[in-house]
């Protein structure tokens, strides 16, 4: 908090020892340190690092973050600052990257003369996909599409019926190898 000079350094000299001016300045003195108190808390409330209960509940409310009932300041002050964080630019290695820290078994082929990507998942996690899809859409540009093909991997041996309209025969040998 800033320090503010006190009335009484401020007042010229002839009022000094004047009662009536004594008693105008220890009254306005703490009303004056109050609204000082105040500007400052309005101050800080502009920056989530530092502040107080009231500026983070404005953070969240402009950010649309709800569910915050029971969380200390501390993890609330964290969620706002995540959120207004700048993204680190999207590339191959920040795609792998996110990927493998979500546990999810991936490759990405980019074809950037048609602005499309596709995803080759192999694995069997349901919530993995969700994942990769929640993933692809948040950092992948607008003008960009996916296509996620799901590949999972299995130790079934025997006749498999695949098709639309009328079904083929295919016989799988793998045991638990890629295919």
């Amino acid at each position: 908090m800033a320090e503010l000079m006190k009335l009484k350094e401020l007042l010229p000299n002839y009022y000094e020892g004047v009662y009536d001016m004594d008693v105008i300045v220890n009254v306005e003195q703490p009303l004056l340190d109050d609204f000082q108190t105040l500007v400052d808390q309005a101050r800080n409330n502009h920056y989530a690092a530092i502040a107080n209960e009231d500026g983070i509940s404005m953070f969240e409310a402009m950010l649309g973050i709800t569910n915050v009932v029971g969380q200390d300041i501390e993890t609330r002050r964290y969620s706002i600052i995540m959120q207004l964080l700048p993204p680190k630019p999207v590339t191959m290695a920040y795609m792998r990257e996110l990927m493998g820290a979500l546990n999810i078994d991936a490759t990405l082929t980019v074809d950037t003369s048609k602005l499309h990507v596709n995803v080759e998942a192999h694995t069997s996690d349901n919530t993995a996909m969700q994942r990769l899809s929640v993933l692809l859409k948040r950092l992948l540009p607008a003008n960009m599409t996916f296509t996620t093909f799901n590949l999972p991997v299995t130790s079934t041996t025997g006749t498999v019926s695949t098709g639309t309209d009328v079904l083929y025969n295919t016989t799988i040998t793998n045991k638990g190898g890629n295919a």
